[in-house]
């Protein structure tokens, strides 16, 4: 029996109800699935089906983010995409009644595919030179300032400083960024270009060398540094970079094209700085050289003389004796023992040099320190917060907008009340005047 007191909806209305519904329950997604039916045509957007083994799912990649993926899709491909879940194929078309995924991400999923591409890409870069010998450049021996690329937390950060406070103390800037995940690259390849930026701009001291950092994992964790972005990024850096990602066995793209691959992190530290306590051992060593090197020429020189005095009449022997005293008066002055004292000063002001440089460093930590402390401060009074604590309270609704307005209040007319001791809901009533 057919029911005449439904409601009636135009097929605008049915369809963009689904929409919203569809939009509203995922939004933004991650769906793996293997890539078949592949086009491309000339508008340059990527057109292609997601599938498993019971249903299939139709992915759209706008040209704008063609370039981002950094690979070029296949059929047969297991991936994992990541984008909006919506109705119709664009914005000009929302009233179409099938779905898709629009894909602003895209890694394959699996370690063969991972390795299939990575391959891929290696013999991309060899090709093209990036791996060349001749590209590399020399990593400096005395270091004044170390980039270092990584993440602030955990461990790798914490072994690198270590070590250079163990070997060679000096000036450190940490550009902190995630090690692995869907920005990683992206914020790793702008690490590299703003250090380099710092060494045309001067604005502040630029880093002598970058290491870029992290520690061991899977090669899907260390995958951010395969990245297109990232590679090409370490090659047009003017600054010497040393990769140290993973442990010795794990090998990314980065580790060809940089000037130095070092084992580990820590390793990284100890190829850049010499050892403090070996440079003291070498200038002593060089002390007792010069010592021994100028005592030998000047008794070589006093026996060339006694040899030549032998040889000449009794005239010249005079003249002779009286250049052999004058000899002896200037030779007596040649103190070993002043050349001593200005090599140990010169080692005091070494260590007074050491001394300084980890002062400022220490210096330039509590500055930076209380200017997070201030910002902090400048914060939590501008937050909405302490107002909230003076009294007032912030009305929104069930999806936690604030409400400036009625038509903020949604159909459910759910209301959350934040205030200074709470957060209360209750729901909205009206009343209508007879």
């Amino acid at each position: 029996m057919v029911k005449e007191n439904i409601k009636e909806y135009s097929v605008s209305e049915i369809s963009n109800s689904i929409k919203n519904a569809l939009e509203d329950s995922f939004g933004y997604v991650r769906v793996r699935g293997e890539i078949s039916g592949l086009q491309q045509p000339t508008s340059g957007h990527m057109y292609f089906n997601l599938k498993d083994e019971n249903a299939v799912i139709r992915g759209i990649i706008w040209k704008s983010n063609v370039l981002r993926i950094g690979f070029r899709p296949e059929d047969g491909l297991e991936a994992v995409c990541s984008g909006k879940l919506t109705t119709g194929y664009s914005e000009r078309y929302p009233g179409r009644s099938d779905y898709a995924i629009h894909i602003d991400s895209l890694k394959p999923s699996g370690e063969g595919a991972l390795m299939a591409l990575l391959e891929e890409r290696k013999k991309k870069f060899k090709s093209e030179g990036l791996f060349d010998e001749s590209y590399k450049k020399d990593i400096p021996f005395f270091p004044q300032t170390i980039g270092i690329i990584t993440s602030p937390t955990g461990a790798v950060i914490k072994d690198i400083l270590h070590r250079l406070e163990e070997r060679f103390p000096c000036e450190v800037l940490l550009w902190p960024v995630p090690v692995q995940g869907e920005d990683a690259s992206e914020l790793i390849a702008n690490a590299v270009t703003g250090f380099n930026q710092i060494r045309v701009n001067k604005s502040i001291k630029s880093p002598d060398v970058i290491i870029i950092a992290r520690g061991g994992g899977s090669i899907e964790d260390l995958w951010a540094f395969n990245e297109e972005n990232v590679v090409r990024s370490v090659f047009a850096s003017k600054i010497p970079i040393i990769s140290a990602v993973g442990h010795e066995t794990d090998t990314t793209l980065i580790d060809f094209v940089s000037d130095l691959r070092a084992p580990t992190p820590t390793a990284a530290a100890e190829l850049c700085t010499p050892v403090r306590e070996e440079l003291n051992n070498d200038l002593s060593e060089y002390q007792k050289r010069l010592s021994a090197l100028i005592k030998s020429n000047v008794d070589e020189k006093k026996f060339y003389l006694n040899t030549l005095s032998d040889k000449l009449p009794t005239s010249l022997k005079l003249f002779v004796n009286q250049l052999h005293r004058n000899f002896q008066s200037i030779s007596s002055r040649l103190n070993i023992g002043i050349l001593k004292e200005q090599l140990n000063s010169s080692n005091d002001n070494l260590a007074n040099f050491t001394k300084r440089l980890i002062k400022s460093k220490d210096t330039y930590f509590n500055v930076q320190r209380d200017k997070i402390i201030s910002i902090n401060k400048l914060l939590e009074s501008l937050s909405y917060k302490s107002i909230i604590n003076r009294g007032y309270s912030v009305i929104k609704n069930s999806k936690e907008k604030v409400l400036k307005s009625k038509k903020d209040i949604l159909s459910d007319k759910k209301l959350i009340i934040e205030t200074k001791f709470g957060i209360l809901q209750s729901d909205l009533s009206t009343e209508k005047n007879e």
